[in-house]
C-alpha cells in the first residue's frame, strides 16, 4: 500500500558560486522575457515517472483546491492539499510545476525527477495582501517583513496594456530570509538559472522579494517602461561579515520557471540595493556551473528515509540547495561542479541530525546509498489491523495519522497495516483514526506515543458518520471518493458551485458543477460540465448533465453540503459509447 504524507516536497538541488559581474538591468513591457531566456535551450532527458505534491499555506496547513499544471497537464489539489500525475512523462534535468490559489502569490517548483520513482514536491503557498498603497504621481516607499523595502519613483507605473496609470497603486509584498530553511519551500521554482551566457546554472540566495501591484479596480500594473525601481533587502547579522560588496540580481520567469540574471544589487549599510525593471520575484545570489547527482538514504537496517529534508552546500554558504527525499530514500538534483560540499539531513522541525563533507564532482555523480545512524533519527512505526462492528477486517478502508499539523495516509484491503514515518523531536503524541470506505464510518480516535513500534491491534470502525464524500453507483458498483471539496464559482458575478474529489489517485477524479448556491434542485439543464474519470473501475463520464440532480442541504460554514445525483449516461471507456445507470450522494462539510 502507498503511503501518502502530508509532507510531500521538492527534489530539486541548486548551490552556489561566485561569478563575473554582469550588465545593467533591461526594462521590459507586461509581457517581457528576458533576452537569456530566449536564447536558452533547456537540457531534457526523458523518464516516466509520478509526481505526488503537497501545497501548504505560510501555516503549514493544506491548501485545497489550487490549481496545479504541469506542462499541458492540469489537475486540483484535494482536501488534504495533495496533487497527482500518474504514469507521465517527466525532465530528469528539469520538471516544472505550477500552483495556482485566488488570494496567494502563484507558487511553483522546478525539480529533478527520478526515472520510475514517485517523484515528491511540495509548495509553501505566500498569502497575497494588498496592505500597503501609494500615488503614483508622488511615488512611494514600501516596507515588507524583514525589513525590505522598494522605492517607486513618481509617474513609473503602467497598465496590463502597457499605457501609463494614475492613481492609487495597492501593493502586495513579502521577503524570504535567506537564514530561514522555510524559504526553499516558499520559493518559486528552485535555485536554479540562467547566466548571460545562456548558461543553467546552480544559486546560492542572499535573499528574495516577491511584489504584486494592482490598481483600486483589481488590474494588474507593473512598472512603467524606461522606469525602474528600487529595492533592498537585508543582510542577515550572521552573514554580513561574508557579505561581497555586489552580488547578482535575478528574475523568476514563470513561463520557464527559471531564474534570468538582470542586474547587480550592491551592499549598503547592511542591505543589498538594486534597479529593477518590473515585478514578479526578485533574487540575490551567486551562480555558478552544476552537475547532476543522485543518492538514496537509508537507516542502519537498510530501510529507506521518506521525506526528510535534505541540504547540500557549499562550506559557510549562505544557503545551498534543498530537497526531500522519495518514498524509497532517492533524491536527485544540482549541485556545484568541482567544489567541496556539505550533506546535511534534517529532521521534520528542520532540526540537523547529521552532516557529511561530499565532493568534489567534476561530473554528474551516483552517490548510491547513504547510511544514517538510527539513534539520530525521529523515527515511529504503527502497525494494526482495520475491523467492522462484527470484527471482520474491512476490505476497502483507509488508516489516518495526524501528528503536529500532518497528516499520513494508509489505504487498506483487509489485511494488516504497517506505516513508518518521520515526527518532530518534541512530538508526544499521534492520533489514528481508522475509515470504513463502502459504509462510511469511522473510528473513535486513539492516541499513540511518538517514537518506536506500536502495535494497535483491531481498529473497530463504526462509531460516527464520515463526511467530505462523493460516493457513485454505476450498474450497482460503488466508489467512495473521501476528499471531496467544494466552491463557488470563481468566475466575476459567478452564481455557481463546484464540487471536486480525488480518491489520493490521479486515476480516480470526479468534478461536477450545478448553477446555484443554495438547496433546491438542479435537474438538467441546471447542472453540466461534469466529468468523472475512474481507471480502476473503467469509468469516463463526460455528461453535459445529469437527469437528477439535488441539493437537500446547504449549511452554514462548518456545516454540511448535501445532495443527490443520478440518471442514464453513456460511460465513454470502450471504443463504442455505452449506456449506464449512475445514483451518486454528497456529503461536504463547507470550510468557507
Amino acid at each position: 500500500m502507498k503511503k501518502f504524507g502530508i509532507l510531500l516536497l521538492m527534489a530539486v538541488l541548486a548551490f552556489a558560486a561566485c561569478r563575473k559581474d554582469i550588465d545593467k538591468v533591461t526594462t521590459e513591457t507586461t509581457d517581457y522575457v528576458p533576452e537569456i531566456l530566449k536564447k536558452w535551450t533547456p537540457i531534457v532527458k526523458p523518464v516516466d515517472g509520478d509526481v505526488i505534491g503537497f501545497v501548504a499555506d505560510e501555516a503549514g496547513a493544506p491548501v485545497p483546491n489550487a490549481a496545479v499544471k504541469m506542462g499541458t497537464l492540469t489537475t486540483t489539489t484535494d482536501n488534504y492539499g495533495h496533487f497527482f500525475f500518474k504514469n507521465v512523462q517527466l525532465n530528469a534535468r528539469g520538471t516544472y510545476v505550477q500552483v495556482e490559489k485566488t488570494g496567494y502569490f502563484n507558487g511553483s517548483r522546478r525539480f529533478f525527477a527520478i526515472k520510475d520513482a514517485e517523484n515528491r514536491v511540495k509548495i509553501e503557498l505566500l498569502q497575497k495582501e494588498f496592505t500597503q498603497s501609494f500615488i503614483v504621481s508622488d511615488g512611494g516607499v514600501i516596507t515588507t517583513n524583514g525589513g525590505a523595502s522598494v522605492t517607486f519613483a513618481p509617474n513609473s507605473i503602467q497598465k496590463e496594456d502597457g499605457t501609463p496609470y494614475n492613481g492609487l497603486v495597492k501593493v502586495a509584498a513579502k521577503f524570504l530570509d535567506p537564514a530561514n530553511l522555510r524559504t526553499l519551500d516558499q520559493m518559486p521554482g528552485s535555485l536554479q538559472g540562467v547566466n548571460e551566457m545562456s548558461e543553467e546554472v546552480a544559486l546560492a540566495t542572499a535573499g528574495m522579494l516577491v511584489v504584486e501591484l494592482q490598481s483600486t479596480a483589481g488590474e494588474k500594473l507593473n512598472i512603467l517602461k524606461g522606469e525602474t525601481a528600487t529595492i533592498k533587502t537585508p543582510v542577515p547579522a550572521s552573514h554580513i561579515a561574508g557579505a561581497t560588496a555586489e552580488i547578482p540580481l535575478w528574475s523568476f520567469n514563470e513561463k520557464y520557471g527559471m531564474w534570468a540574471v538582470e542586474g547587480v544589487s550592491k551592499l549598503e549599510n547592511g542591505f543589498y540595493v538594486g534597479e529593477v525593471s518590473h515585478f514578479s520575484c526578485w533574487n540575490q545570489d551567486f551562480g555558478g556551473p552544476l552537475v547532476q547527482f543522485t543518492a538514496t538514504f537509508v537507516d542502519e537496517n537498510g530501510n529507506p528515509l521518506s521525506n526528510y529534508p535534505i541540504s547540500i552546500k557549499v562550506p559557510g554558504a549562505w544557503f545551498g540547495g534543498h530537497g526531500y527525499t522519495n518514498p524509497d530514500g532517492s533524491l536527485s538534483g544540482g549541485i556545484l561542479q568541482n567544489s567541496n560540499l556539505v550533506l546535511e539531513v534534517y529532521g521534520y522541525c528542520n532540526e540537523l541530525l547529521y552532516s557529511t563533507n561530499i565532493g568534489p564532482f567534476s561530473t554528474d555523480v551516483d552517490l548510491g546509498q547513504i547510511v544514517i545512524p538510527s539513534s539520530l533519527l525521529n523515527a515511529t512505526t504503527i502497525t494494526g489491523n482495520l475491523v467492522d462492528c462484527n470484527g471482520d477486517p474491512i476490505q476497502h478502508g483507509l488508516a489516518v495519522f495526524k501528528f503536529d499539523g500532518r497528516t499520513v495516509f494508509e489505504y487498506t484491503d483487509g489485511t494488516p497495516f504497517s506505516v513508518s514515518f518521520t515526527t518532530c523531536t518534541g512530538t508526544n503524541n499521534i492520533e489514528v483514526v481508522g475509515i470504513d470506505l463502502d459504509a462510511l464510518l469511522q473510528s473513535t480516535p486513539i492516541n499513540v506515543g511518538a517514537g518506536g513500534t506500536t502495535d494497535l491491534g483491531d481498529i473497530t470502525v463504526c462509531d460516527a458518520q464520515i463526511q467530505n464524500y462523493i460516493k457513485l453507483t454505476v450498474n450497482g458498483v460503488t466508489q467512495v471518493y473521501t476528499v471531496a471539496t467544494a466552491s463557488k464559482d470563481s468566475l466575476p458575478n459567478g452564481t455557481g458551485f463546484y464540487f471536486y474529489a480525488s480518491n489520493q489517485n490521479l486515476w480516480q477524479q470526479i468534478s461536477l458543477s450545478i448553477n446555484g448556491q443554495v438547496a433546491g434542485n438542479y435537474d438538467a439543464p441546471n447542472n453540466g460540465g461534469n466529468y468523472i474519470y475512474d481507471a480502476v473501475n473503467q469509468w469516463i463520464f463526460e455528461t453535459a448533465s445529469f437527469p437528477n440532480f439535488e441539493i437537500t442541504q446547504y449549511g452554514n460554514t462548518g456545516e454540511p453540503i448535501i445532495g443527490t445525483f443520478g440518471g442514464t449516461v453513456d460511460n465513454y471507456w470502450g471504443t463504442i459509447p455505452v449506456p449506464v445507470t449512475i445514483s451518486g450522494e454528497i456529503n461536504i462539510i463547507r470550510d468557507f
